[in-house]
């Protein structure tokens, strides 16, 4: 015969079992719990607050679901666009080795930006979402997605990469890997193919071209849009208010110019995405800031 004393461990423990298993079933409903964004943006003010949710986190592909707030709880439904989109997410492996720049669907009803992802196991990945929320300045929040796996201890190089970095048929030349740190810094870039200045490259996402600074100890994040210049000058061949604001026609390059902000010391993992001949082209460099 069962004791009182079984009997009521017994329930205490099928209680126990089933809280566990309801938590398991909303947990698997739902993703992981919502995580914080961190403000990322180098310079800037955090003035909204951000959080990612993850459908199948233990998983190498799921979606990302981020969703922007103010004043406390309320979810931003309204964002301005910024060269041709409202978000600008750039996901980035742990060693610095795969960079994705994409553009996730947008709920208006919910405010809740989504996007599918697949992951490689034994790496994390940091996800960065850059917008401009309607009456706000830019904000850039950065978010972790968990390893599948043990992570591996790959490191990236510290020291600067070569001045040219090849893409297909082209070859890409910046004007320094070396910078001087805490100062603002004017760097030319320029776009060859076939040894000759290239012809053929056009605007990409409304700009001459995209480029995205990694600090690799921060995390810190820049996004910058290069302006025209002459071949033989340091001017651009217009202001960097209408470069901004007017939409660029025809062809774009080959002679840019960047205005970079003044970046504290470390290493910088920089990407350079152009269109050339009608496709992308994405150019890792390395810089130093010291």
């Amino acid at each position: 015969m069962e004791s009182p004393t079984r009997r009521r461990l017994s329930g205490m423990l099928a209680g126990v079992f089933a809280c566990v298993c309801a938590a398991s079933v909303a947990h698997a409903a739902t993703g992981r719990a919502k995580e914080s964004g961190i403000f990322a943006l180098l310079s800037g003010t955090p003035k909204v607050s951000a959080t990612l949710r993850v459908t199948d986190p233990a998983g190498l592909s799921g979606t990302l679901d981020i969703r922007e707030f103010a004043q406390g709880d309320k979810p931003i439904l309204a964002y301005d666009i910024d060269m041709e989109h409202i978000m600008h997410m750039i996901i980035i492996r742990d060693d610095f080795a795969t960079f994705d720049h994409v553009h996730p669907a947008f709920n208006a009803t919910t405010g809740t930006f989504s996007q599918h992802f697949t992951k490689e196991p034994n790496h994390r990945y940091y996800v960065y979402a850059d917008t401009t929320p309607r009456g706000f300045p830019q904000q850039v929040f950065r978010f972790t997605l968990d390893s599948v796996g043990p992570v591996e201890d790959d490191r990236p190089s510290l020291t600067p990469s070569d001045r040219t970095e090849s893409a297909g048929p082209y070859s890409i030349t910046l004007e320094k890997t070396l910078l001087p740190a805490q100062r603002q810094n004017t760097l030319d870039l320029t776009v060859l193919k076939s040894g000759a200045p290239a012809a053929d490259l056009a605007p990409y996402l409304g700009a001459a071209a995209h480029v995205v600074f990694i600090n690799t100890s921060t995390l810190e994040y820049v996004h910058i849009h290069p302006m025209l210049r002459d071949k033989n000058s340091r001017k651009t061949s217009m202001s960097s208010e209408m470069n901004m604001a007017m939409p660029m026609e025809g062809k774009s390059g080959p002679f840019m110019q960047m205005e970079l902000p003044a970046l504290p010391g470390g290493t910088y993992k920089v990407w350079i995405q152009f269109m050339g001949d009608g496709k992308l082209y994405t150019v890792p460099f390395t810089l130093l800031a010291r």
